[in-house]
């Protein structure tokens, strides 16, 4: 039992780090938050949007944008010290849920064997004009990966 209060003391008591500077993703700070907030063993990833590191959608196309939306993903993990592995959930945020399949798809594709809890949600609009799918998500990054 003390065991348990010590290491649950360790993890109430760990650092938040803030992942601001993901290469290749904007930089959020103008908008006033983070790539990803890590706190207890886990990153919380913002929402992630078909856009390029200047906050322009890459495209018109749904499955461009569900691509780099998915990049995005990847790249803020990789800055976390973690990868897709590491995935625990994931909510999908679409202007048109006739998009939900493809999306799957396209997230099958890429997560291959890799599964997550996950819930799609339809929405009437995303920040940017024509922008048509948002991806939220949050990893758990072992304590052996590097947090900084």
């Amino acid at each position: 039992m003390t065991t348990d209060r010590r290491e649950a003391g360790a993890a109430a008591d760990e650092e938040v780090v803030r992942y601001v500077e993901v290469p290749g993703v904007g930089d959020p700070r103008r908008f006033g938050y983070a790539q990803a907030v890590s706190a207890g063993g886990l990153l919380f990833v913002s929402g992630q949007l078909g856009i390029d590191e200047d906050y322009k959608p890459v495209s018109d196309s749904f499955d461009e944008q569900a691509y780099r939306a998915m990049e995005n993903i990847r790249r803020v993990l990789s800055a976390a010290g973690g990868g897709m592995e590491h995935l625990v959930s994931m909510t999908i945020y679409l202007t048109d849920m006739r998009n939900a399949p493809r999306f799957f798809d396209i997230r099958r594709e890429i997560l291959g064997e890799i599964l997550v809890s996950s819930t799609a949600v339809a929405v009437s609009g995303l920040p940017l004009p024509n922008l048509q799918v948002e991806v939220q998500c949050v990893a758990h990054i072992p304590p052996s990966q590097p947090t900084a």
